[in-house]
């Protein structure tokens, strides 16, 4: 681990949980006692749950809280891959919870909690069935193999969904043994999420048709697929035929809704009261398949960028964040429980944290989550991959910042709203997706958007939304909201624009300023800082800490990252050449976070502002102004 690093633990409620437990109002989320409830969370996942030492935990835990992430996924707990996993190592069922790995569960939730980091756990993830585990028709799913995953056929089989609801109910009925509280009681956990990343509107439904092999579990579907549309007046022939829009979307909608609300149910008899996922939007799915997502109390989303985004012209291409938006459902909270740069490495991965935590702020997302903090064991130094990040210079070098935006909302709610809301015909009938709507793409930069649910008599359970409360604009999904010649696209606040011709973002708030992405060959003015870097590749952020305006600031965090290429176990910095200048008040002296002062020449008070020679800093991602 990288020392000295900021401390942002003082934004964190420790113990997680003294404010009693989570609930959702309309859009928003609160505590029992009318706290509101913002989270930047990390994934932990696989090894890094069941391998790394106690001791370890709690150093991590308490990095986290000081790098401002408040909210930690338990993830690829019961996966095949992992060994050991929930079930022990080498498990002959997946029907015993290994005493073992729970104690290791144990141990991390509390070392999190009391580093005020809130616990969203996942319910079924990666869990291999095996023969001993007693699933009807369990050959035909296998075809030889020793073992099955179950997405998909999960909605269908009895079977297999009486064992994920005899899961669950152990699982959220454990108590751990250092907390002294069942993981359902426990008010620090806030979330747990059905079934990750398995929906049968656009991945898994052809799992399930005549041509995959699989007759008594085809069978099922058909016969259900026929029952619903002599029910509801539908094509027979259109209905079964998962992979079109129309009658197919409706239909597999329901077959999800069944299956949720039976194992809702489930997870609230264990007494759990906090907020249920049942599955996530994600991997190019169109609204169609939001619908059995909103049974649970909130709405998720997944979705992984590609290096050079931030030159993505809105008008031909969409970036990842706009998958996410669609899935901001009228009246309903919004997760991102993954997120992150999907190449690894990307010489510009830096600026995602940056970039998610400004569009979370702007469009009101509650739950922004990266994949992932650690999937390695925890006790040493990790193998450069992208999803064990905790020692990744130039991610982790972003985190503090992107998490004092977000958390204390340096960066605006946009001050409009358009609203998606297409009738059923087109909602269920059409892909209406990012990639298919120029008007999607070019507004979700400028303005917030929400997704309507339509008046749906096929899915009576289906409640369609009212626009109410502020001004809400339809959205035109064929019109562009860029000008044909426009270069750059703006925050309606004017908090925030992205110049996407020069691959470009800059923030100018009273709080946060900051500059990221192609900087060389210009100086970057905001209100207080001028930004004159001369790497091709880097960014800089500028912040209050005492939430004061940078302007009368008595303490100032800088934060900076440059291209790191990985190495075996280290990753080879790039060090950042150029100057800054901050209007700040002429008292303030730089110090790195270990209070070491910095330089001679490093830093001087000029013409009323604070001049940084960022060559002469040395190494180091942060340094204050104080």
């Amino acid at each position: 681990m990288e020392t000295p690093i900021p401390d942002l633990s003082a934004l964190n409620h420790r113990p997680a949980g003294r404010h009693g437990k989570i609930q959702a109002v309309g859009d928003e989320l609160f505590f029992a006692d009318g706290t509101p409830a913002r989270f930047w969370g990390a994934n932990l996942q696989a090894y890094a749950l069941f391998t790394t030492e106690p001791r370890f935990m709690r150093a991590h835990a308490q990095r986290l809280s000081r790098l401002g992430f408040n909210l930690v996924r338990i993830h690829h707990h019961d996966s095949h891959w992992v060994q050991p996993n929930i079930f022990g190592s080498e498990a002959q069922t997946t029907r015993k919870l290994d005493a073992f790995s729970l104690k290791k569960l144990d141990q991390w939730i509390a070392a999190l909690e009391a580093e005020g980091l809130y616990i969203w756990l996942d319910l079924h993830v990666g869990r291999s069935f095996t023969p001993e585990d007693g699933i009807e028709d369990f050959e035909e799913i296998a075809k030889g193999e020793t073992s099955i995953r179950v997405k998909g056929f999960s909605y269908i089989s009895p079977s297999i969904e009486a064992l994920m609801l005899e899961f669950q109910d152990k699982y959220l009925r454990h108590i751990n043994k250092i907390t002294g509280l069942s993981y359902a009681e426990d008010p620090a956990v806030i979330a747990v999420m059905i079934t990750n990343e398995n929906d049968l509107t656009h991945h898994f439904g052809n799992a399930l048709l005549p041509d995959k092999n699989v007759p008594r579990h085809n069978a099922v579907y058909m016969e259900a697929a026929r029952e619903f549309a002599v029910e509801k007046g539908l094509d027979p022939e259109l209905t079964w035929r998962s992979w079109l829009h129309g009658p197919s979307k409706l239909f597999l909608n329901e077959l999800e809704r069944r299956f949720n609300d039976r194992m809702i149910e489930n997870i609230e008899a264990t007494g759990f009261e906090g907020l249920i996922t049942t599955t996530s939007l994600w991997g190019g799915m169109s609204v169609a398949g939001l619908p059995s997502l909103t049974r649970g109390s909130m709405v998720d989303g997944h979705s992984y960028g590609s290096s050079g985004e931030v030159f993505y012209d809105p008008r031909t291409q969409p970036g990842f964040l706009d998958w996410l938006a669609i899935g901001q459902v009228v009246g309903m909270p919004f997760s991102v429980s993954e997120w992150n740069i999907g190449e690894f490495p990307s010489d510009d991965r830096f600026i995602a944290p940056l970039n998610v935590a400004v569009r979370a702020a702007h469009q009101g997302w509650d739950a922004p989550i990266v994949y992932g903090y650690a999937q390695q064991p925890l006790n040493g130094p990790l193998r450069p991959t992208n999803w064990s990040m905790a020692e990744d210079p130039a991610m982790m070098a972003m985190m503090p910042a992107a998490a004092l935006l977000y958390r204390r909302g340096h960066v605006r709610l946009a001050e409009k709203t358009y609203a998606l809301c297409p009738d059923h015909e087109a909602f269920f009938g059409s892909s209406i997706t990012p990639a298919s709507s120029v008007g999607i793409r070019t507004i979700v930069e400028q303005s917030r958007l929400v997704t309507c649910m339509p008046d749906t008599p096929a899915l009576p359970w289906l409640h369609a939304s009212v626009l109410e409360g502020q001004p809400y604009e339809i959205l035109d999904t064929e019109r562009s909201y860029l000008e044909p010649d426009a270069q750059t696209v703006a925050a309606d606040t004017g908090d925030f624009y992205r110049a996407f011709n020069d691959g470009l973002i800059v923030i100018d708030t009273a709080k946060t300023q900051a500059a990221a992405g192609h900087l060389s060959d210009k100086t970057v003015a905001t209100t207080n800082v001028a930004f004159e870097v001369e790497n091709p590749t880097a960014a800089v952020v500028v912040q209050s800490l005492d939430d004061e305006e940078i302007t009368t600031s008595g303490r100032i965090l800088v934060s900076l990252a440059g291209r790191a290429v990985p190495e075996e176990l280290s990753f080879r910095i790039e060090p950042l050449v150029g100057r800054l200048q901050i209007k700040a008040p002429p008292e303030l002296t730089l110090r790195f976070p270990d209070q070491r002062k910095a330089a001679l020449g490093a830093h001087s008070f000029q013409d009323g502002v604070h001049v940084i020679d960022l060559e002469k800093l040395g190494t180091g991602n942060w340094f204050y102004l104080e």
